[in-house]
């Protein structure tokens, strides 16, 4: 199949420049879209990453938004109907599969990871990209796909694990050179060293071999 990787600016990008504005990160993975009155109504489903106080104002933000239509919550799982320009069509064409959920930065990018058996549905995505939108391709060749992402968007993890793993991603545990300590960590979650480092461990242990599954 053919493979296309893209990096986008959240620029005029809807949940983009909400989740730049909130710094809560998303992922989505796209359910149906129909069209309506030269608008396309796209219901996705997804996670949110962030700060508790940061995630609950991005959520009043998209409820009073026209922008979105339809929201429902449970936890930090989210489905919406979002309204989409009738130019972004080509993205959601049926030859087009999405190999993985997008993922919506806090930090003001867009990942997509679309395949199709033939090139032109793609080529026509990074026609869309090239005038309606800011990014760059990440990849775009042929290769045999390994693993589909989309029966589940997260693996299942604890409360007090995802809360763990969200500190420590948001408190730069993962950087290189690290930006914090483990002690550190346990202190914001405002528990012992010992329990913190088995929630974060258990987390780890669920999420990181999906991650390598593709590499």
């Amino acid at each position: 199949m053919w493979r296309l990787r893209l990096r986008l600016s959240v620029e005029n990008q809807f949940l983009g420049e909400m989740a730049l504005k909130h710094k809560v990160s998303m992922t989505g993975y796209p359910l149906t879209y129909q069209k309506k009155n030269k608008t396309i109504y796209l219901t996705s489903a997804g996670f949110l990453f962030g700060e508790e106080s940061n995630k609950k104002a991005l959520i009043r933000d998209l409820k009073k938004s026209p922008e979105c239509t339809n929201f429902e919550q449970e936890g930090d799982f989210i489905i919406a109907t979002t309204k989409q320009p009738l130019s972004s069509e080509p993205v959601y064409n049926p030859e087009i599969i999405r190999l993985n959920p997008a993922i919506i930065s806090k930090d003001g990018y867009h990942i997509w990871d679309l395949a199709s058996f033939d090139r032109k549905p793609l080529e026509e995505v990074i026609f869309f990209v090239e005038k309606h939108l800011k990014g760059k391709i990440l990849s775009f060749k042929q290769e045999k796909i390994k693993n589909i992402s989309f029966t589940k968007l997260l693996p299942d993890l604890t409360d007090n694990q995802k809360k763990a793993m969200e500190i420590a991603i948001n408190s730069g545990y993962y950087d290189y050179p690290k930006r914090i300590t483990l002690p550190e960590l346990a202190s914001r979650m405002k528990i012992s060293y010992s329990t913190f480092q088995a929630h974060l461990k258990k987390a780890e242990g669920k999420i990181f071999p999906l991650i390598l599954k593709e590499l």
